[in-house]
């Protein structure tokens, strides 16, 4: 069974995560505990690299 996925909490992230967690990753967390929302977002994650 899939568990059901939320788009990361990190507003500039264009990823997916379950909705057990809030960030994809430490990158998207960090960033949105300062409250960086400008720019790139810096996961690395495939989903995001492909927007830019």
């Amino acid at each position: 069974m899939n568990e059901a996925t939320k788009p990361c909490d990190h507003v500039g992230c264009g990823c997916q995560v379950p909705v057990s967690r809030e960030y994809c990753s430490e990158a998207c967390r960090m960033a949105a505990e300062e409250q960086n929302v400008g720019g790139a977002c810096e996961c690395g994650h495939a989903a995001c690299q492909q927007r830019h």
